[in-house]
């Protein structure tokens, strides 16, 4: 079944509250002191820097050119896309590495939606109201796993190719884009896709290394 806007509205609500607490090492709970290959506390700082950066954005009520429409439609279903697949995540995942992997990228996409969807109200445009197909087996895949393996499959599905995705829509986007919201926002996400997907990356390693079942 199609996840709808309720979920996509909810998360904005209730990702705010929480955000402070995952973003610096004392508020998380997730015990870990390492993601990947780097410090838990450098990792927070670095996402606390990009979700400062994209809540500072400015829009405008310039129109958008067509380009620059399927632009910002493609930032808003891919991120939908992590969110949804985040959030089922973050309630099933066991290795706390994975686990704070997950409550990131949750935090992530609620920032950057709240600020797309301002983006979207300034210019009288509306955005998807739901998640699509690809989303939406990735979600029933999830539903079928648990313990080791679902950790597994969401760092390769969401950590891995899920930014791999954003990293080449948002290059894109900086690249081209002529609105200048939209390559600022391109500017504040750019370096934590690359953090999230080099985390991603060595955890996903280090689940595959001999005699490892799971990111220690």
């Amino acid at each position: 079944m199609r996840k709808t806007v309720f979920l996509f509205s909810l998360s904005l609500l209730a990702g705010f509250a929480t955000m402070a607490q995952v973003n610096s090492s004392e508020g998380s709970n997730v015990e870990t002191e390492t993601i990947g290959k780097m410090k838990v506390a450098a990792f927070n700082s670095l996402n606390a820097k990009g979700a400062a950066m994209v809540s500072a954005i400015k829009p405008t009520k310039a129109a958008l050119s067509t380009a620059d429409n399927d632009l910002l439609m493609q930032v808003a279903m891919g991120g939908q896309k992590q969110l949804a697949v985040s959030q089922a995540a973050l309630s099933k995942v066991t290795n706390p590495q994975v686990k704070l992997l997950a409550q990131s990228e949750v935090d992530e996409q609620t920032n950057v939606a709240a600020k797309l969807k301002e983006v979207a109200t300034a210019k009288g445009i509306t955005l998807p109201a739901e998640t699509d197909a690809s989303a939406d087996s990735l979600l029933s895949q999830m539903n079928a796993l648990s313990g080791a393996e679902l950790d597994a499959f969401y760092v390769a599905q969401s950590g891995i190719k899920g930014h791999q995705k954003l990293l080449a829509t948002m290059t894109t986007v900086n690249k081209t884009a002529k609105d200048l919201a939209l390559k600022a926002l391109a500017t504040a996400t750019l370096p934590v896709i690359r953090l999230h997907l080099k985390v991603s990356t060595d955890v996903h390693t280090s689940q595959n290394a001999p005699g490892n079942s799971s990111a220690k």
